[in-house]
């Protein structure tokens, strides 16, 4: 790790020097040259910065991560009061993939919280096919009550929520149907 501008060790000097006789107060006379030259002194400055850097690195990236957990956790908790917000949570930890630091405890939150979501679009999609499957059997008075029966289509996105607002519309038909037969009775 060490070079030397001459080319020789400060030892190699003292070893000369101590073989030519040169001694001060009866002691071998210590080298006096620079142990270090300026190359080495760079090296070492360079080193120095890498961990600096990459420790200063490391403690961005772990409080990035977070911060960026504790958006998605209170994002998720609210989505408990207004459902809508199950998407925008989900939008959330989909985003954490991508963060330069997670720990275990962190993954594990995100996979269970992903999934939780997950498990209630499935939910979604299976009470859409009941209302769908009440549809086909021309049942649409059950089809209404499945569909008033469940808060609304929260996590589903494109056909399928366009589908259920096509069930909903029903609904208010089917309301104003069963209103003008208790009239005509």
């Amino acid at each position: 790790m060490l070079s030397f501008l001459n080319g020789k060790s400060p030892f190699d000097e003292a070893e000369e020097k101590l073989e030519a006789g040169e001694t001060v107060n009866g002691k071998p006379k210590m080298p006096t040259g620079p142990i270090m030259g300026w190359q080495d002194g760079v090296f070492l400055l360079v080193i120095v910065g890498l961990i600096v850097g990459g420790y200063q690195y490391y403690q961005h990236a772990k409080k990035d991560s977070a911060e960026t957990f504790a958006r998605c956790n209170a994002l998720f908790e609210a989505a408990a009061e207004a459902p809508e917000k199950y998407l925008e949570a989900e939008a959330c930890y989909d985003s954490t993939m991508d963060l330069s630091f997670t720990n275990d405890t962190m993954d594990v939150v995100r996979e269970e919280r992903l999934g939780k979501i997950e498990d209630m679009r499935i939910f979604q999609k299976d009470v859409l096919e009941d209302a769908k499957y009440a549809l086909s059997l021309k049942d649409t008075a059950k089809a209404v009550e499945i569909v008033k029966g469940y808060a609304g289509p929260d996590l589903l996105q494109g056909y399928d929520k366009n589908e259920w607002d096509s069930i909903a519309k029903i609904e208010v038909a089917a309301a104003v149907d069963s209103s003008s037969t208790a009239t005509q009775e």
